[in-house]
């Protein structure tokens, strides 16, 4: 055999790599069926005790939760309630994802956005602080339902089937931007649901507003006495009228702060001595009380505390205004 035919021999065998390579790489990138699996994450989701979502250069800027003995908490808001469903899904959906390769070369995260630096990164922590779980978080698919992610230690590149970067709103967000904590901690204010609340207390000063879901007498006698919502107190001066408590007792339940702050302020600005209550019962004798400062800045946000927790609250203007203001302004 001549040296050109082995010239030749050998071209075609080089050749027949690279085709079955390009073929290969083709399949992954357009996700055949068969690959469309190939991510899979093994953790102990019982065995989760603390999550960091975070930007490598800017970990002030990132998400941290810790499961307490109540339940989970948001630790860079002053350990505040996180809302129990939203951390448990996220753990779950990490644990059920799945998705196809899209390259297997560090090259490529730059494209994907999974670069140390770029990326959104998720770890997951026992309660000893082992390591379950770190996986580098990229920019969205083309369907919006989906994200680009690797995981620690490995240079593949997936399209996983759920998109963890808009879930913590960090889609084309600056590094530097802190993530949205509004979204995962627990702001309802009122623990009775809008059905069971039997009783309300408004206290404006030393004005002292006291409303009841009574029963009220049918005009015909052999119906069954019917809910009405009534003012007990004061009996004499301004009286509102049944539809403006009823909406009263409806915004009640379902109040919500607008964030928390450093419960360090629980004594400033009038919380020690609150001039502002809000007290709402069940039939049960269930009650919860909602104190409100006074106003803390020029915007006129305000403190709250609710009794029996340890969260400082904030709500806005109208907030305020709707139970404190609104109510008692005449003919309104």
């Amino acid at each position: 055999m001549n040296k050109k035919m082995i010239y030749v021999l050998a071209g075609l065998f080089i050749a027949l790599l690279v085709i079955s390579y390009v073929q290969k790489s083709f399949d992954r990138a357009t996700g055949s069926p068969e690959t469309l699996n190939e991510l899979s994450l093994t953790f102990d989701s019982e065995m989760v005790s603390r999550i960091d979502v975070f930007k490598q250069d800017y970990p002030d800027s990132g998400l941290h939760f810790v499961k307490g003995e109540t339940g989970w908490l948001v630790a860079n808001e002053y350990n505040s309630p996180a809302k129990e469903t939203d951390i448990q899904k996220l753990i779950d959906d990490l644990g059920a994802i799945g998705g196809s390769v899209r390259g297997e070369s560090a090259d490529l995260y730059e494209d994907f956005e999974i670069t140390d630096q770029k990326a959104l990164q998720i770890e997951f922590y026992d309660i000893d602080d082992n390591k379950l779980l770190h996986l580098y978080v990229g920019k969205g698919g083309g369907t919006g339902r989906e994200c680009f992610m690797r995981i620690a230690g490995s240079p593949v590149t997936y399209l996983a089937n759920e998109n963890f970067i808009s879930r913590f709103a960090a889609w084309q967000a600056s590094p530097e931007k802190k993530l949205p904590t509004d979204r995962w901690l627990k702001l309802n204010l009122c623990d009775i649901e809008r059905n069971d609340i039997t009783s309300f207390e408004i206290v404006r000063g030393k004005k002292h507003y006291v409303f009841a879901n009574v029963d009220e007498a049918p005009e015909d006698t052999l119906a069954p006495p019917a809910k009405a919502w009534k003012q007990i107190l004061p009996d004499k001066g301004l009286k509102l009228e049944e539809r403006k408590i009823r909406s009263l007792s409806s915004s009640i339940a379902g109040l919500r702060a607008s964030g928390v702050v450093d419960p360090i302020n629980i004594e400033k600005y009038g919380l020690n001595k609150p001039k502002n209550i809000l007290r709402a019962g069940d039939i049960a004798g269930k009650e919860v009380e909602i104190s409100v400062s006074d106003p803390v800045n020029d915007d006129e946000e305000r403190h709250v505390r609710v009794k029996g927790r340890d969260t400082l609250y904030k709500i806005d203007k109208n907030a305020f205004e709707r139970f404190f203001v609104k109510p008692f302004e005449a003919n309104k």
